[in-house]
Order: C-alpha cells, then structure tokens, then sequence
C-alpha cells in the first residue's frame, strides 16, 4: 500500500498543472451558467487538493488504486444567497454535466434531526459529452470533480463548527450540545425566512408589475419597476439621445441600484412624495420642460455633455432625477437642488445651482 501511496502522489504532481487548468475551466464555466441562467449567488471558490490532504485521504481510505477513483481532486463551492436559489444550482449541475449518483450526497438528508441541516449538496460531477467534443475540453474528460453547493448561512455555520472543531454531535461536550441545537434551529429557520421574503418580494413585484402602480409606496422594487415602465422616461430619454446623438447604451446593475438609492434618498429626504403615482405625475405634468432642460443644460455645460456620452447607460433613472430638480426648481428647494451635487465642493455646487435656475427661468418665461 505505501509503494502504491508513492505511486499516487508522484502521477498527482506529474498532473498538478492538468488539475489546475481543470479547476480553472471549471470555475469559469459555473460563473457562466449561473449569469446564463440569471441565478444570482455569493461566490464560487474553487480549489486543487492540497499534497498533504491527498496523502491523508490515501491512507485513511485505503482502497485507491488511481488517481481517477479519487473524485475531489478538484472541488468547487457554489454559495448562494437563499435556499430557494440551492435548488435552482443543484437542478443546473444535474442538466449540464455528468453525475455521479452513488457518490453525490445531500448531506441534509443524513443528519439526525436534531442536528443543523447545513452540510450542504456534495456533488460528483465529470464534464458532459457534448461539452467533451469541444477543444477546450476534450482533455478533462476523463476528470471527475465535487462541487459543493450551500447557502451562506450554511456557509458560516460550517466555518464555525469546523473553527470549534466539532464535526459530529458526539464529539460535542453532553453540556454545551442544547447550544449547539439552539444556534442550528435559529440558523435554519433565518434561512428560510430569507428564502421566503426573497419569494414574497418577487411576489409583490408581479403583482405591481400586472395591477399597476395605484396606492403603491415608493421603495426600491416599485420605483425598479416603475423606471423600467414608464412611457413617459422612455419619451424623454429617446428625445434626448436623438437631439444630442448619444449611444443609448445598457446600464449595469449595480449603476441602476446606485441611482435607485440616490434617487429614493432625496425623495425620502427633500419632497413629501410617498407613492409612486405622485413621481409619475409630476414626470407627466413636467415632461416637456424636463426635455427643453436637460438639453439646455448640455448646451451650458459642456462637462455635463462629457458626462452624458460617457454615462448615458444611466438612462432612465437620471431621468427621474430631472423630474425632481423641475419640482425643485418651481418651489426654489436650493438644499434639494444641491444634493444632486454630491461629488462637488460648496462653491461648485452654488454655481450649477445658479445655473440651474437660469435655465429654469428661460425655458419657463418663454
């Protein structure tokens, strides 16, 4: 056996940088599928066995003739958010690549009932036959791999039990076990709790999405909706990248939430606005004002045109903002006027402000 160990360890270090190039592969081709699929997740953490833990792992099994009965060699850690969103991964790995059924483990499914379900989904996986055919590939066939899958909160828990150095409800203390059960239950249960407030939120998306935006509260998923709806913003917005020849290019998601929080953060502070009707209103009361400012306001300021060509990806939800200085403008709301100036010193903020109402009279006296 140790003759054979040698063996195994040598052709493991022959290969080392095969295995590297594997984990590599893998972990951009689950970062593809999942932003495929538009399943969100925390992180993907990928990684080759270590020499010392392989050596381990011979001699503990005892029964490796090769290095292809080893199926962990390269290990994948999918992390999501919510349980819910588990599933979908799980369901994902099963439809792209090969399983190894008798090997894979829902590990949830083998704890005592009293212990905290968060061991996670161990996955054996090798690459699938159509993938197989493709150049990329054709070299890590043969090669199988674990991909664990498990929420964050699974995640922390395991970290923290592997941190204690508990691993079994046994190996735990008789007086310190109803602690160990009262952390797991409280775990699992804020896990499933994400898992439905993420659905009811999706939900009341729908919901707004099919009856409209009657009686509805501003808040981050109804203005969302409303910026992706609104005739309106896409009348003015169209105006204005025709007129100044701009590229109507796709905003990032994490630039639409930046905007979204800016936004709802000088609603909440500088208007009295509570429901998303009233925004809309005041777009509709204010539109083609917002179109002869926003143009003007180019024109004056060459900077701001600068700005527009490299950042119109903004799109609709800067147009918002422009609704808002209209309403501003009208009631002469200097510190509401101001706080669309965030980045600039006192002085430069009093200037664009002066600016602003010139425009607004001279468009407004015609």
């Amino acid at each position: 056996m140790e003759n054979n160990k040698h063996h195994l360890i040598a052709k493991f270090e022959k290969e080392l940088k095969q295995y590297e190039s594997f984990s590599d592969k893998m972990d951009i081709l689950l970062k593809e599928l999942l932003e495929q699929e538009k399943i969100s997740y925390h992180s993907i953490e990928n990684r080759v066995k270590e020499k010392s833990s392989l050596s381990k792992k011979i001699d503990g099994k005892n029964k490796y003739q090769d290095l292809s009965e080893i199926t962990d060699i390269v290990g994948c850690r999918i992390i999501s958010y919510f349980e819910i969103d588990v599933e979908k991964i799980v369901n994902l790995i099963f439809k792209e690549f090969k399983i190894d059924e008798v090997n894979s483990i829902d590990k949830k499914k083998i704890l005592d009932p009293d212990r905290f379900g968060y061991l996670s989904y161990h996955i054996i996986c090798s690459i699938n036959d159509e993938r197989a055919q493709l150049r990329e590939y054709k070299n890590y066939k043969n090669l199988k791999f674990e991909i664990q899958v498990r929420t964050i909160l699974q995640h922390a828990w395991a970290e923290i039990e592997h941190d204690i150095g508990y691993k079994s409800n046994i190996a735990v203390p008789r007086e310190f076990r109803r602690k160990f059960s009262r952390i797991a239950s409280m775990l699992e249960i804020a896990d499933d709790e994400f898992s439905r407030l993420k659905l009811d939120i999706h939900n009341y998306v729908e919901t707004i999405s099919k009856q409209g935006f009657e009686n509805t509260d501003i808040n981050a998923e109804s203005l969302k909706l409303f910026i992706e709806q609104s005739g309106d913003l896409e009348e003015i917005e169209t105006h204005i990248i025709e007129t100044l020849a701009l590229k109507n290019v796709a905003f990032s998601e994490q630039m639409q939430e930046a905007i979204i929080s800016f936004t709802l953060n000088i609603i909440n502070k500088f208007t009295a606005y509570k429901e998303i009707l009233e925004v809309q209103n005041s777009i509709r009361k204010n539109k083609e004002l917002i179109k002869q400012f926003i143009l003007k306001w180019a024109q004056l300021r060459a900077i701001l045109l600068d700005r527009f060509q490299k950042h119109f990806d903004q799109k609709d939800g800067l147009i918002i903002g422009y609704a808002l200085m209209m309403e501003f403008l009208e009631t002469n709301h200097k510190e509401g006027l101001k706080a669309f100036f965030p980045d600039v010193s006192l002085q430069e903020k009093d200037e664009a402000v002066a600016l602003a109402m010139k425009i607004y009279r001279e468009i407004t006296s015609k």
